[in-house]
């Protein structure tokens, strides 16, 4: 049995797993989806950490969106983990931020819709939310998302990467290649780059572990042996 870690994105919450749970404990793994603050890099690293230290090996840490810089540093020096996934994900070396990344790529049409409040924490208004963040996602599943998201904070973006651990794990990626939200082609470059074992679901948007599932839980499988 491996236990595999799942690390949710920005604007969501470990529920974003809950169609992927299912198969994975299925398989005879535990799976255990932490629930991260989104007030900050470092405060959803710590929580994240946490939780993987009083872990026994293996355990396979999988990572959604903005999970992606938090399982980088979190499986720093963890020698515990087995295996990263990243899944429509920010795969950031040292140095690197999730903005710098993105530059190259261009802006997405939804990058002109998130809302800032007063805070400095962001989320995606519910009119669009199901438009930009899932659009392959049953509409009344999609509102009910929107309507559940939190508050995450603006700074993430900037947040400058330390040594990163796909460097010492192997790693998978799975790329949503009709993301709305990371550019498909950020996926792909950021899968090559790390030389991870890469599954491309087409036609997914950006919570492809809720449209596509067992796509996603093949990937995590594998990486899990």
């Amino acid at each position: 049995m491996t236990t595999i870690l799942l690390v949710h994105g920005a604007i969501a919450d470990g529920s974003s797993w809950s169609k992927v749970i299912p198969i994975l404990q299925h398989a005879g793994h535990e799976a255990i989806a932490v629930q991260q603050p989104l007030s900050s890099i470092p405060d959803d690293v710590a929580t994240v950490r946490g939780v993987l230290d009083e872990l026994e090996g293996p355990v396979v840490v999988v990572g959604h969106s903005f999970g992606g810089v938090v399982i980088t540093q979190v499986a720093h020096d963890a020698p515990n983990v087995s295996a990263l996934v990243y899944v429509a994900a920010f795969a950031p070396d040292e140095g690197e931020s999730a903005q710098g990344l993105g530059e190259p790529f261009g802006q997405l049409p939804s990058a002109s819709h998130f809302k800032i409040d007063k805070r400095g924490r962001f989320t995606l208004p519910q009119d669009v939310f199901p438009q930009y963040f899932c659009p392959d996602v049953d509409s009344q599943e999609a509102r009910v998302l929107a309507a559940v998201q939190g508050a995450s904070d603006v700074a993430r973006f900037g947040f400058v990467s330390g040594p990163p651990a796909w460097r010492e794990h192997p790693t998978h990626f799975v790329v949503a290649e009709n993301d709305q939200i990371i550019p498909p082609d950020l996926e792909r470059f950021g899968a090559q780059r790390m030389g991870a074992t890469t599954t491309s679901v087409p036609g997914a948007g950006h919570l492809v572990m809720i449209s596509q599932p067992r796509a996603v839980a093949d990937a995590i499988l594998a990486a899990a042996g």
